[in-house]
């Protein structure tokens, strides 16, 4: 029991410390969009489904085949260290591409990892307690994620954690080579006579799948919510990760942690904190709206995975009730990653999950011989509860219709969805819930808004007199930039998503009434960058206004890349006005290390003339020639790279 239980705890430590790990390697591939960790999710439920597919078939072959079997797996996982990604092409589909990555950097480890809980437990016959083993297997998840953004994160480079990790997959190998060898050891010559499975009811099989698919349903958009909010980095996508797993450990720990009596209201206060959480009306400041999500979704997974415990076979239907599980999961991961942003045009995925789980929940309810709802009776409850479901609907439909008020165009792709919002007088881009440029539909059109007004940072870098300039701009927005174009000036947009251009032409005259010779071109501003030879007089970077802050464009080899493509007296304008993150330490520390001055430019919005409060960094050789006063910098911080950067610390 020691030996499988230790294999157990160290292998799901280790299937949970990669997922967050892997995703900072290939997060910067996709411009750090939020949608990189939700397609990396849908890998990670496949290859746990895998993972259980592959434990459930072993099952049927003789004891010592199993042993045999099991242990080439865990040699071949070997192969695959260390766990650092190659090249990345990003060439095709985004989600294809890193289903395609992943599977080879870490699918076959992840799968020996993934089949080590159903197995060991299956292996161990029907010992009391077997099933508070998935408990611990989620133990060791939840250290593994917390580990990672207060112990690893801060403190070792993502090479180093690789290293690290593949150095503990060596361990997990050992362990489970001894389980192997146990198994092997204690194996009977002749098979024993085999056991009737119990029988499993249609009913209760589809819940099987259907409540599982139902928590990895609301992982996934509320995870979307909360990365879109802050940044899609690791310790974001941690939170809800972990929440997800607790509520495993206190659903499988035993029945008496579970109670219909407390946990059913709990759903409909979970149903609340949900709204609450995602309302846009209410305003509420980052930390209440996160808690307000984290809560919301403990609840809901602990009363999903609550009702699945309930319905836990015999061991003889061990390995398929985990399978089914594991299916479950994949199945939520699909319809929200890959079916959604096909089908709707908006994140209605966060509101559907919510009506999934209750329905599902009801379904239990109802299919359950010890539950006071069995086969919908009494009917005035019944009644009631659909009365309920009416009301809220009401309410989804309400606020669907208040969220689609002035808008005229909207538009989803893989990076997010984007929409133009029209009210008197003005017109804006909006991309989550951060402005990303209004323009005026009067005689003012061509005034600057929003971050670009003419007393900003930007706007006395160009609006200032002088010769005829080549200007880079990563990120596009709504063009807003453009207006600071003169005749003979050369205009470069670099913008990560088509849709956001398409927009931006289509609703938007900023760039097309520039004088400037305007060019946009579409991919990551420094991957385009890197590709290049052209050398700018200016080169503007507007790609951290929004809450997803994409980390890769602010590491020193960034920078490196935007010095290279300045001139030598040319100056670098980055704008760190942020509601959430401080990012003025991590530009001015990329400054200092490549010796050059910068000065703050902070200026407040103004409704009369639409702009809003912004925050901008000059850098540059010589940033007084242009008309700004270096800052005596006396800081010690040292800036973020590709291998180390940390969030947590930049959080206001």
């Amino acid at each position: 029991m020691f030996i499988h239980a230790a294999t157990i705890l160290l292998a799901a430590f280790l299937l949970f410390l990669v997922q967050p790990l892997i995703g900072r390697f290939i997060l910067p591939a996709w411009g750090g969009t939020p949608a990189v960790w939700t397609v990396a999710l849908l890998f990670f439920q496949a290859a746990l489904f895998a993972g259980y597919a592959y434990a459930h078939g072993l099952m049927r072959l003789p004891k010592r085949v199993q042993a045999i079997v099991q242990s080439l797996l865990l040699l071949a996982g070997l192969a695959f260290l260390p766990v650092i990604p190659g090249a990345i092409a990003t060439d095709g589909s985004p989600t294809q591409s890193i289903l395609l990555l992943l599977a080879g950097v870490i699918g076959v480890p992840f799968v020996a990892l993934a089949a080590t809980a159903p197995l060991m437990q299956a292996w161990l016959g029907e010992r009391p307690g077997v099933y508070r083993l998935y408990a611990l297997s989620n133990v060791g998840s939840i250290l593994a994620l917390l580990a990672y953004p207060f112990a690893l994160e801060p403190w070792v480079g993502r090479e180093t954690q690789a290293w690290a990790w593949s150095a503990g997959y060596c361990l997990f190998a050992l362990a489970g080579l001894a389980a192997c060898g146990l198994r092997f050891k204690t194996a009977a010559p002749a098979a024993a006579a085999a056991t009737q499975p119990e029988p499993v009811s249609i009913g209760t099989g589809a819940l099987w799948v259907m409540l599982p698919a139902c928590g990895v349903w609301m992982l996934m958009a509320v995870t979307s919510r909360m990365s879109t909010d802050i940044a899609p980095v690791p310790f974001v996508w941690v939170l809800p990760l972990v929440l997800y797993l607790l509520s495993f450990v206190v659903a499988f720990h035993g029945s008496r942690w579970y109670q219909r009596k407390w946990m059913i209201p709990a759903l409909i206060l979970a149903l609340v904190l949900f709204s609450a959480g995602a309302s846009g009306t209410l305003m509420l400041s980052l930390a209440p709206s996160l808690a307000l999500l984290a809560l919301g979704l403990l609840l809901a997974c602990l009363t999903l995975h609550g009702e699945l415990y309930r319905l836990r076979p015999g061991h003889s239907r061990l390995t398929a009730y985990y399978l089914s599980i594991s299916g479950g999961g994949v199945l939520g991961g699909v319809l929200v990653g890959v079916c959604a942003p096909l089908v709707f045009n908006r994140h209605f995925e966060f509101e559907i999950g919510q009506w999934l789980s209750l329905l599902t929940v009801l379904a239990a309810l109802a299919l359950d011989p010890s539950s006071k709802l069995r086969r919908f009776r009494p009917w005035w409850a019944w009644a009631a509860i659909g009365l309920g479901l009416l009301l809220w609907l009401d309410v989804l439909a309400t606020n669907l219709t208040r969220a689609k008020r002035d808008e005229i165009a909207i538009r989803r792709s893989f990076f997010g969805v984007t929409r133009v919002k029209e009210s008197e007088a003005t017109r804006t881009l909006v991309h989550g819930h951060t402005n990303h440029g209004t323009q005026f539909t009067d005689e003012r059109r061509n005034v600057p808004t929003t971050y670009f007004g003419r007393a900003s940072g930007v706007g006395r870098v160009l609006g200032a007199e002088g010769p005829a300039r080549h200007v880079g701009v990563v990120g596009l927005g709504a063009g807003t930039l453009a207006v600071y174009g003169r005749s003979g000036d050369e205009f470069t947009f670099y913008e990560l998503d088509p849709e956001v251009h398409a927009l931006a032409a289509a609703h938007f005259t900023y760039l097309s009434d520039s004088p400037a010779e305007v060019t946009v071109k579409i991919g990551d501003g420094r991957l385009l960058l890197a590709g290049e030879s052209v050398i700018f007089d200016v080169l503007v970077l507007d790609a951290f206004s929004s809450s997803a802050v994409p980390v890769h464009l602010l590491t020193l080899e960034a920078f490196e890349i935007y010095a290279s493509r300045s001139q030598p007296g040319g100056l670098i304008v980055v704008n760190v006005t942020n509601r959430h993150i401080d990012l003025q330490p991590v530009v001015t520390a990329a400054a200092r290390h490549l010796g050059l001055q910068w000065a703050r430019v902070a200026e407040p919005g103004d409704t009369l003339d639409g702009t809003l409060d912004s925050e901008w960094i000059i850098m540059g050789a010589d940033i007084a020639a242009h008309g700004f006063r270096p800052v005596v910098d006396t800081s010690t911080a040292s800036p973020w790279t590709d291998d180390f950067s940390n969030l947590l610390r930049a959080l206001k």
